[in-house]
């Protein structure tokens, strides 16, 4: 079983997209808390943020924060199992990503993290999906709080993670 970390520390995205991509994030996972893959949420917004009803319709926990690595710390803490997926909001996994997780997970672990790309949208990343950008990381609480940075890119960057082979889709 897996612990959500959903961040939504994204400067540039108006109250009414940051809303909208959390609720779509969060719908994206749905399946996944369905099957027993995902067990508990943790949503991390900045302070003053406005997405209280959203967590509790949606049952996770909310933390507001002054900066990310403030919040990814404090849900970090109350995440209750070791194994975390940390997803930037405005981003949805893509169907594979289950089976991908769940085969990780029975078979070996998470020794190595592994970092959750966009899907190809260009011609550069559709040749080599290396370069296409990180929106989420999937590791174990350990890794993610010795990381010492909040953003999936710099975390994929730091934990030097490995492709998991299933992609994200943009949400908004």
């Amino acid at each position: 079983m897996l612990s959500l970390i959903l961040t939504c520390f994204e400067p540039t995205l108006s109250e009414a997209r940051r809303r909208e991509g959390v609720v779509r994030s969060l719908a994206s996972l749905v399946p996944f808390v369905v099957e027993g893959l995902v067990a508990d949420a943790a949503l991390v917004v900045p302070h003053g943020a406005d997405l209280e009803s959203v967590a509790d319709e949606a049952g996770c926990v909310l933390i507001e924060a002054a900066e990310a690595a403030q919040g990814l710390s404090a849900a970090l803490a109350r995440a209750r199992f070791a194994e975390v997926l940390l997803l930037s909001a405005g981003y949805g996994v893509q169907s594979g990503f289950g089976d991908a997780a769940r085969d990780l997970l029975a078979f070996g672990g998470l020794a190595q993290a592994r970092v959750l790309r966009l899907e190809p949208n260009s011609a550069l990343t559709r040749f080599s999906p290396a370069f296409a950008q990180p929106v989420g990381v999937l590791a174990t609480k350990e890794a993610l709080l010795s990381a010492g940075a909040a953003s999936p890119k710099a975390i994929a960057r730091q934990l030097r993670a490995a492709e998991i082979f299933v992609t994200a889709r943009r949400a908004v």
